[in-house]
């Protein structure tokens, strides 16, 4: 919104009071509103009732009709109700005016009262320095900067993936799968920060396009081999990506239970995509979290003994190994003497 200041042509420099606009000769509609204040605003505005609706792009504003001054046609016509309210006569007055006019772009008309102003007072300095100016851009206008080319990135596309699977599991997705992972997995997985598990995000069932990848997204986390424990349905269950808690609580929450029924009628149904998926990898059925990270990996070796190293001896390298060293030999001990006088004394005078 466009708030333009009229304070020296309006409010204090002609010394005239803010005329409302006359009664019978309201408008309904305009492009300018001159307000009491002494601003003015500009857009596309209406007369609602007791309110002037003012409408520029997406933005709208409400002023109160005991605020406003006048509803104006346009520039010109604001120009013109100005001009009523100076005297005609006074050369101060055409400069402010004139003033007004530059304010808000109107540099003809700022130019036309700045020489009204000097016919009256030829040695108004004020007018003087408006003409000499708005003649001087008048003559040599600022140029105007070249356009700089923008070169914008077009989005990437990827053809949308042809997935053969029954019309019964592709409804049992669309109603009740997808809106599963639009509730629990799509605020990541939507934004490019979920790995390779991307989806679309699909607000309602009728966009077709983006409801084919977020199947062929998901049928590629499905183990046709071991359905119950599909990539899908245990990282579901499971922390990961940095997430203290899981997606989905547990195997007994109801979300997990509908898409493990879906994943399970799906390989029941659609033998066809073990042709088509056939060739990939066995999947891991269940990986292991570690440390705090967001990846899942192997859990590690515990027992594992470092290689020995390669012992350099006399310019020959070699993997050599501890020769072993015979263990010395046990001597027996002498037998105890009942009647010596240190084991007597260390039994009854142990603090001697």
């Amino acid at each position: 919104m466009r708030y333009l200041v009229v304070p020296a042509i309006l409010v204090v420099g002609l010394g005239y009071g803010l005329r409302a606009q006359d009664a019978g000769k309201e408008r309904e509609r305009g492009k300018v509103l001159l307000l009491k204040t002494g601003h003015a605003m500009e857009g596309d505005i209406e007369k609602l009732g007791l309110e002037f609706c003012v409408r520029r792009g997406k933005s709208e504003v409400r002023i109160a009709v005991e605020k406003a001054v006048r509803l104006c046609a346009d520039w010109d016509d604001a120009y013109a109700y100005a001009q009523t309210l100076i005297k005609p006569d006074d050369a101060n007055d055409h400069v402010k005016l004139a003033r007004w006019c530059h304010l808000h772009r109107l540099t003809n008309q700022a130019l036309a009262e700045a020489r009204r102003a000097l016919q009256l007072q030829p040695d108004n300095g004020d007018a003087k320095q408006i003409v000499v100016l708005l003649e001087r851009m008048a003559k040599d206008p600022a140029p105007k900067p070249a356009p700089v080319a923008i070169d914008i990135p077009q989005p990437i596309v990827n053809p949308t993936p042809t997935v053969d699977v029954s019309f019964e599991t592709l409804i049992g997705f669309t109603n009740g799968v997808q809106p599963i992972l639009m509730n629990t997995c799509a605020t990541c997985h939507s934004t490019g920060n979920g790995g390779k598990f991307h989806l679309d995000r699909v607000s309602d069932n009728t966009k077709k396009v983006g409801t084919q990848r977020n199947l062929a997204a998901v049928l590629a986390f499905v183990d046709l081999e071991r359905p119950s424990i599909s990539p899908l349905l245990v990282r579901a269950i499971t922390p990961h990506g940095g997430a203290l808690a899981p997606a989905i609580k547990d195997r007994s929450a109801k979300p997990a239970q509908s898409i493990q029924q879906w994943i399970e009628q799906t390989v029941a149904k659609n033998p066809q995509l073990k042709d088509y998926y056939g060739a990939r990898k066995p999947m891991t059925p269940l990986p292991v979290k570690t440390g705090v990270g967001s990846g899942f990996a192997a859990p590690p070796v515990k027992d594992a003994k470092p290689p020995i190293p390669n012992v350099v001896t006399r310019g020959v390298s070699q993997q050599e190994t501890p020769a072993a060293q015979p263990a010395p030999a046990v001597q027996p001990a002498a037998p105890l003497d009942q009647w010596d006088a240190e084991l007597f004394n260390r039994q009854f005078h142990p603090r001697r």
